[in-house]
């Protein structure tokens, strides 16, 4: 079923379609769309002024605007594609700082971390040659500061290590709001110097705070909750003495004017997606975040009550540590989904219950995470209801 709201025709989504997982990848409004369009249209006309004049003073302009809207100096701030490669980058500089002044790094994240964000932390300890550990903490029941912190601190041997921790704000696949700011807290009080990135891809947007207390990185996404096209992100340094040792994995030219300006230039690129993200802020401020958030917490509660009445389950977690605009609710399995069965399924919900949505398998339990933004209502999701006869 369709939305049926005053709202929808904003974006560009297919109005034949549910679609209820803009977690997975937002949708860009028409009107974000059309600033976009004009901006790539004036690269096309003479990109030798574009690139040579123009765009350097809107890239400055764009930084600004998009720094201020955060609350953070300018100087602290630069566009990334994506949340994933700002993580890593962040912590190849952090380890590369360690390197200068030969000290061994200890990387830390958790079991609960996004899956290519993992990979590219175990690729830069296998050839920077770190110490690399995961937390291991148990979806849905580990995910309070005190035992985040304890498994943290205990995969920790050596407290004289530099350690680096790489901490979700809003876990990707299983879309918990974790409490950042009191784990940092909790671990530095054993481990004072500890840094921290945040993985914050689903944040901007959807947290009216966004930026936790004591983070030394931030980065997310600008291009889910946002709205934004793709691919935009933010790496925000937590202070002047990050910022000064913080570079980007492909140096180019800028590099010399240290952050954020040598993150600017990475070769002749549309940065069209990066000029466009005041007009994203700027869409998304027709509505106050209370309302967004009134609206979009109602429709995916409404949703997520909808699916398990349909199908017998029960809430599996805390409803306040679930992502505001998030909900993962339990299938009437018998026997957990793999990852080609989820893969299937979710491509016949699209073709014939013509309903985006995401799946996945946590601990032997399979689930369907659903999302909701301004441009759903509550009964899309009746859509979902047959998901679990897909693969009869």
């Amino acid at each position: 079923m369709t939305s049926t709201n005053q709202w929808a025709s904003k974006w560009q989504l297919d109005p034949t379609l549910a679609y209820l997982n803009h977690g997975s990848y937002g949708s860009v409004p028409i009107d974000v769309q059309q600033v976009q369009d004009g901006f790539r249209l004036q690269a096309t006309r003479d990109p030798n002024r574009w690139f040579r004049f123009e765009l350097p003073g809107l890239l400055d302009d764009a930084r600004d605007t998009v720094a201020k809207w955060f609350g953070v100096p300018t100087q602290h701030f630069a566009f990334v594609p994506n949340a994933s490669q700002g993580v890593i980058t962040a912590v190849q500089a952090l380890v590369n700082q360690c390197s200068l002044v030969q000290a061994t790094p200890h990387l830390v994240a958790t079991s609960l971390g996004y899956g290519g964000v993992l990979h590219g932390l175990e690729h830069i300890a296998k050839f920077s040659k770190c110490n690399y550990s995961i937390a291991q903490l148990v979806y849905p029941t580990e995910i309070d500061a005190d035992v985040i912190a304890e498994r943290i601190n205990a995969s920790i041997a050596d407290k004289k290590s530099n350690v680096i921790v790489v901490l979700d704000h809003i876990t990707s696949e299983t879309g918990v709001l974790l409490p950042v700011s009191d784990v940092i807290s909790l671990v530095r009080a054993k481990h004072p110097s500890a840094q921290f990135v945040i993985d914050a891809a689903h944040s901007a947007g959807m947290l009216q705070q966004p930026l936790p207390i004591g983070f030394d990185v931030w980065v997310g996404n600008l291009h889910k909750w946002l709205c934004a096209p793709q691919p935009a992100a933010a790496l925000i340094c937590g202070s002047q003495a990050i910022a000064d040792v913080m570079a980007p994995l492909s140096p180019s030219w800028g590099y010399e004017k240290g952050f954020p300006g040598s993150f600017e230039w990475q070769g002749t690129s549309d940065y069209s997606a990066y000029l466009s993200v005041p007009s994203a802020i700027a869409f998304q401020e027709q509505w106050s975040w209370a309302e967004r958030d009134f609206h979009n917490r109602s429709v995916v509660d409404s949703g997520a009550a909808l699916l398990r009445s349909a199908w017998g389950t029960q809430p599996h977690i805390d409803s306040g540590v679930e992502a505001p605009w998030m909900r993962m609710v339990q299938l009437p399995l018998i026997q957990p989904w793999t990852k080609t069965e989820i893969e299937t399924v979710v491509q016949k919900a699209g073709k014939q219950l013509k309903a985006e949505c995401m799946c996945m398998t946590v601990r032997e339990k399979t689930y369907v995470r659903i999302s909701a933004h301004m441009y759903n209502e509550a009964d899309q999701y009746e859509a979902l209801t047959t998901l679990p006869q897909l693969l009869a």
